[in-house]
Parts: structure tokens; sequence; C-alpha cells
């Protein structure tokens, strides 16, 4: 059994995020289980619960996290696929497994769903409590860093998987912050051509073309639409917006016929477009969202080694560097920050 308490990390209201003493997680259900968190990412999605004003909305006095991996300490008597010891990814959000979404075998479009880290307690924690069912078991030899980004890599890989690309097709990217940067590695490792990344941050603009980025471009310095034309001559054939704000930016710099994956997530951005925009150019506008049914295939390409992400850290943080580390990644100054409870 694990101890009485535990460190935490908690959001508190909008901009902070408080390291505190809580309850460590009891079992309370037959189909929980209980985990030792070994490393949580830090995503952007934390950095938007945490901003001020927020464009994504956590509960207040819930413990932050969901890109985490970790050891079973203790299972429910109704589990029977897991045992203490076994290692494990978690799948953070949690469908219901019944409405019309489901179903049809659409689980990241479940109308019921609920967010480990946001709705419920997450992995910035020594111990997390989760459901048997967001589980998947990883090999004990995957690397603990690359365990961080099991998730994430899930995410990108629904994008990647709508893009359809084929060998050679140019990619533009907006965005060179985590999700940004592994869809790099992931679009490079797939036979993409050129790969432009479009970045304001001087800071990460850098570090973009040192993670395999062939140009990167700040739209607040030249015209994107010219900047992207010069490289590719007609634009590009798969553009992704990782901000989740840069739907008309997208359409600007994407060729005639080619796709556009819209992936970052910003509840409050708003478009405004020419609909000939994208009917006279055959565009498809496709939305991505999360990679549930990515997570096996996640795990497989980490293990393999098949694409390397490790090489992203910049943050290397215990517990109670979390809110100053978060500020650090907020202002750019960063690529992919993870937190090691233990330390």
């Amino acid at each position: 059994m694990p101890e009485l308490s535990m460190l935490a990390a908690v959001f508190e209201d909008e901009g902070r995020l408080a390291i505190r003493e809580m309850p460590t997680p009891r079992l309370n259900t037959p189909q929980d289980v209980i985990l030792k968190v070994e490393i949580c990412g830090i995503c952007g999605t934390d950095l938007r619960f945490l901003a001020v004003l927020p464009v994504m909305q956590a509960k207040k006095g819930v413990i932050l996290g969901h890109e985490y991996i970790g050891q079973v300490v203790e299972v429910g008597d109704a589990v029977g696929h897991f045992e203490p010891g076994d290692r494990v990814a978690v799948i953070p959000d949690i469908p219901c497994g019944y409405c019309s979404f489901c179903a049809e075998g659409r689980p990241n479009l479940c109308e019921n769903m609920y967010a480990i880290g946001g709705d419920v307690d997450g992995g910035f924690a020594h111990y997390a409590l989760a459901p048997a069912k967001a589980l998947y078991k990883i090999s004990p030899d995957l690397p603990v860093e690359a365990g961080a980004f099991v998730e994430l890599l899930s995410c990108v890989l629904g994008g990647v998987q709508k893009a359809a690309l084929l060998p050679g097709e140019d990619v533009v990217i907006i965005g060179a912050g985590p999700a940004g940067l592994v869809y790099l590695k992931v679009l490079k490792a797939a036979g993409a051509g050129r790969v432009i990344m479009v970045e304001v941050s001087p800071w990460r603009s850098e570090f973009a073309l040192k993670a395999g980025a062939d140009h990167v471009i700040n739209p607040r310095q030249e015209n994107l639409r010219e900047a992207v034309r010069a490289i590719t001559g007609r634009g590009a054939h798969v553009v992704v917006d990782a901000v989740g704000s840069e739907l008309a930016a997208a359409v600007s710099v994407a060729r005639k016929g080619g796709r556009i994956i819209m992936f970052g997530e910003n509840h409050k951005a708003e478009a405004t477009l020419r609909p000939h925009e994208i009917q006279g150019q055959e565009l498809r506008i496709l939305g991505s969202f999360i990679g549930i049914t990515a997570f096996p295939q996640a795990v497989k390409m980490l293990e393999s080694g098949a694409v390397k992400l490790t090489d992203l850290i910049t943050h290397r943080l215990a517990l109670a560097e979390l809110p100053g580390g978060i500020a650090e990644l907020a202002a750019g100054r960063g690529a992919k920050g993870v937190c090691f409870p233990w330390q």
C-alpha cells in the first residue's frame, strides 16, 4: 500500500498551480488501479489551463498532468489483466463506451468523455488512480523519458493518419511547440519532402532547425504566404495547425488540393474565411482530436525506436520546480518539459 499522503501539483485557480501534500489515492471501484508515477509530460493543454486568461478549463482542485506512465501498485478486485509491477501508459481521455459515437468505433468523439488531469486527478503526483480501461502495458525496457511521449505521439498519429502524406510531399507546420515538433519528427519519418515550420519565438525557431526542420518562417517578419511559395513553388501539400488558432494562415499556405489538419486546441479562437478559398482550390480541412485508437501504434513506435523524441526535452523538473518550469515553457523559452515526481 502507498503512503497515506503524497506531493502533488494542484490547479487552484486561473494561473495558480500549487505544490501541496495530498491524500494518496485509494481504490474506489473494483475496476480501479493505483500507479506509482515514473514521469509525466507537460502538455500545451496544461499551459492553456494555467493561462491568464485560460483558453481551456480544468476543474479547480484537480491534480494536473495527463501524459504519464507508471508502475502498477494495487488493483481492484475486478481487474484481471494487470498486476502489481506491470508498467503502463495512461490513456487520459476516458470514453463512456455506450454513446452513439463509441458504438460507431469513434471513442475520441464520445459525448460523455472525461479527462484525467483536467476533470479528475492526474499524474503530477507521486501516485495516481486510473480505471483499468485507461491503461496500456508498455515494455519494461522502454526508456522513462520516451514514455512521457506516448500520449502526445498517439494524438499526433491521429492527425498524420488523416493527412495521408505521400513521400516527397511538402509540409507546413504552424507552431514549433511540443506538438509541432513531434509532427515534424513523425512526418519526416513518413517521408515528407521539405518541412517548413512557422514560429514567432526566436528560441523555438532555432530549436526547430536543430530538430530537423528545413526552414522556419517568422510571420511577424515575413509575408507567410509569399515565403512558403518561394520555397515550395505552389504551397504545401499538408499543413498542420498545431496552435489551434491559425486556420486562415493554414489556408493561405496550402497548395491546390492540399490537406489542412486542425490539431491545436484553443476554445476561444475564431477564423474568417472566404468559402471560395476552400471550394476553388479543393482544399480539405480535417479536424483531429486526440488519439485513443492510435495508442498501441504510438507505444510500438517508441519501443522500436522508429521515432526518437527524447531530444525534444529541454526541461526536466521535480514537482517543486513545476510552476517555474511551466512559466518558462509558456513564455516560449523551451520545447518539451517533463516532471519526475520522485526527484
